[in-house]
């Protein structure tokens, strides 16, 4: 992808500036071809010039980003996601595997941004629509699934067959039954912050476990779980009485 050609959609002006400032001085690549500060508007740029990219805000009242995309049946283009909230949205986003940047941007965030749209399959996004879409129109606890980038594009994981997230220095190894793992360069933080409410619970700095996977629990000196796939796993001493009190609202002890 030689020149990029971008479009910016926020409801605030200054924003607007501040990221095709960004882009034309810093991204010599990137052409700016359309803004527009409401879905509506938006929609009617778009549909008039092609883009490979959109930065999108996602609240702009009465509306969101998500509205938007909801315009277009197939998305030809790539999505960087604009929040100031590190909240339901953010969260969605990252169960999607899609690309975001927090408010204030960053030269270095776009940069990195652009980076990964470069690399990636033109309208990637189609893959991920339905997770997404899941996400925002259930609860939290209703969404059962996660999407991990995969060297030839990305997979859709059931919540309840990942048995424990294992960290390897900035990344993390995603095991999951069937003897299948994934090493993904994301933090184990990252995933225990998208997991906790899920059935997973860290028990040691380098392991974050799906609770329903225990088969067994050794006690004495050392705390251990044993996992489906016969893992041993260690409960951290300062994690233990936490996580005995966790697992009683979980299975019977």
């Amino acid at each position: 992808m030689s020149n990029i050609k971008a479009a910016i959609v926020d409801d605030e002006v200054r924003n607007i500036h501040i990221l095709r400032n960004i882009l034309e001085n810093y991204c010599k690549d990137v052409t700016v071809v359309g803004e527009a500060q409401n879905i509506n508007e938006a929609a009617e740029m778009i549909k008039n010039n092609p883009i490979d990219v959109l930065f999108l805000d996602i609240e702009m009242p009465p509306h969101n980003g998500f509205q938007l995309l909801e315009m277009f049946p197939v998305l030809n283009f790539e999505v960087i996601f604009i929040t100031a909230f590190q909240e339901y949205a953010l969260q969605a986003i990252k169960f999607a595997a899609l690309d975001y940047l927090l408010k204030p941007i960053k030269v270095s965030e776009v940069e990195d941004a652009l980076e990964k749209v470069k690399k990636s399959k033109k309208g990637r996004l189609n893959e991920l629509a339905s997770i997404l879409k899941d996400y925002v129109k259930n609860n939290d606890n209703a969404f059962s699934k996660i999407v991990i980038p995969v060297n030839d594009g990305y997979n859709v994981i059931d919540l309840k067959d990942i048995i424990y997230c294992e960290a390897f220095d900035s990344y993390t190894k995603i095991q999951l039954i069937n003897n299948v793992s994934h090493l993904i360069s994301k933090s184990l933080k990252e995933y225990e912050e998208m997991l906790s409410d899920k059935g997973f619970y860290r028990v040691h700095k380098s392991f974050l476990i799906n609770i329903h996977h225990i088969v067994k629990i050794i006690k004495g000196l050392g705390t251990a779980v044993v996992m489906s796939d016969q893992k041993n796993i260690p409960i951290s001493s300062r994690k233990k009485d936490e996580f005995f009190t966790q697992l009683k609202g979980v299975i019977n002890l």
